[in-house]
């Protein structure tokens, strides 16, 4: 059986509930779109807020799954209310936010493109969200050019180089939406999506 590689992040700044962590480990092992008959085991990582970890670890999961994933989906929090899917992620990261290792993203510059997108109809993406129960999606072409953005583009290096779907999706504070109503609306969006794949 494939896997599809879901990744969050841990606790950060200000934000000590982390809600993108928090969804990929309680979705970790779940399998999906069974009923089609191919069915995909997630299996989740909660990285380190941390520019130079943080793409490591998703390279060695990546590397330990061997040649069994067939995409990779990565949360993280941010300040809105919506559910919102990132089309792209830049080679160069401007944010002043310092990560939990003290460095800044600005002037963070990487190899290759200056910008990949996600292979992966957003339009669906969104119908998928709003079918599984989230109230608000929102589409943006702007990751933040902080760690989300940073492990966004690592996901989709990989997948260039794999050849398979990566897809970032951030997901509302646990103020505004609570874990246990996030874990249902990405549960059900990677249903459809490995329905899809």
């Amino acid at each position: 059986m494939h896997t599809l590689l879901l990744t969050g992040f841990e606790p950060f700044l200000d934000v000590q509930l982390n809600p993108s962590g928090e969804v990929a480990q309680r979705l970790d092992g779940a399998t999906l779109g069974a009923s089609s008959g191919r069915g995909l085991v997630v299996s989740s990582r909660v990285l380190p807020v941390a520019f130079g970890p943080a793409p490591l670890e998703l390279e060695a999961a990546l590397s330990a799954l061997g040649g069994e994933v067939a995409a990779v989906v990565s949360l993280g929090v941010h300040r809105g209310s919506a559910f919102r899917l990132e089309g792209r992620a830049r080679a160069t990261f401007e944010s002043d936010q310092l990560d939990n290792d003290g460095q800044r993203g600005a002037g963070v510059q990487l190899d290759g493109p200056a910008e990949r997108r996600t292979t992966l109809d957003l339009s669906r993406c969104e119908r998928w969200l709003l079918d599984a129960g989230a109230a608000e999606v929102t589409r943006s072409e702007d990751a933040g050019g902080y760690l989300c953005e940073r492990i966004y583009r690592a996901g989709l290096d990989a997948g260039a180089r794999l050849g398979l779907p990566a897809l970032f999706l951030h997901v509302p504070p646990v103020e505004l939406v609570g874990v246990e109503a996030q874990v249902r609306v990405v549960r059900g969006f990677l249903e459809a999506l490995a329905e899809d794949l």
